[in-house]
């Protein structure tokens, strides 16, 4: 079945839930700026509810930063029998363990299970990991650093970062594959840390999910609207 999917998911012997929510998956991540609320009917068709399709999207941003990061930094890909293990994992738990969203630490240090305190109203939609997502970009963006919160925006924004450290966040932000030792080599020549490179390197990356998920989520709204109207 994987196998299948990875193959060709159009013709995978899949139900149409799966196979509608990865092709929003894959316009989502090839072209973000081309997602509307046509999208949306069309996962509404087979089924999905707005929860399903802010899972997915949050997802599809998430990894969409995770890739740029390991491309760009040269992660090592863990062996097959570690992408099995993990795999299980996620089909009988989730993705709320990894993300921290399931637990919290009330005032009296014990943990509670995640409840209304961090959902939080996206226009109208009910987004449980509002919160988590502005911590992180507050974390990332505006939090102490080696490289200047101003830098570190704009670099997010995929704006005009001058010099040999633009061409490099750009890089990372459209073609993080592309990356060599040679760009991180300029980027030191240009007088930059690894510290600077890595926190560069981060915010390009969050730009891109962040661009990724606030064109599936503003797809949804649209769709919601105009569904109230009809």
């Amino acid at each position: 079945m994987t196998r299948a999917v990875l193959n060709n998911w159009r013709t995978a012997p899949i139900n149409g839930k799966l196979r509608a929510t990865i092709g929003f998956l894959e316009k989502l991540t090839l072209q973000p700026n081309g997602i509307d609320s046509e999208d949306i009917t069309a996962l509404r068709q087979e089924g999905l509810t707005d929860r399903a399709i802010i899972d997915a999207t949050y997802i599809c941003a998430g990894f969409s930063i995770i890739v740029r990061i390991a491309d760009a930094l040269g992660f090592k890909t863990p062996p097959k029998r570690v992408f099995d293990r993990v795999a299980k994992f996620l089909l009988m738990f989730g993705y709320n363990l990894l993300s921290g969203l399931w637990f919290e630490y009330n005032n009296d240090g014990e943990i509670s299970q995640q409840k209304s305190r961090l959902a939080a109203l996206a226009g109208n939609l009910d987004d449980p990991y509002s919160g988590g997502i502005e911590r992180l970009k507050k974390s990332v963006l505006l939090g102490p650093g080696f490289l200047e919160s101003r830098v570190r925006q704009v670099a997010a924004e995929a704006g005009d970062v001058p010099g040999v450290l633009g061409s490099y966040v750009k890089k990372v932000a459209s073609k993080a594959y592309d990356v060599t030792d040679n760009d991180i080599i300029l980027l030191r020549k240009d007088g930059y840390t690894e510290d600077q490179i890595f926190e560069a390197t981060v915010s390009a990356a969050l730009g891109a999910g962040l661009l990724r998920l606030d064109s599936g989520l503003k797809a949804l709204q649209a769709e919601k609207l105009l569904s109230s109207r009809t």
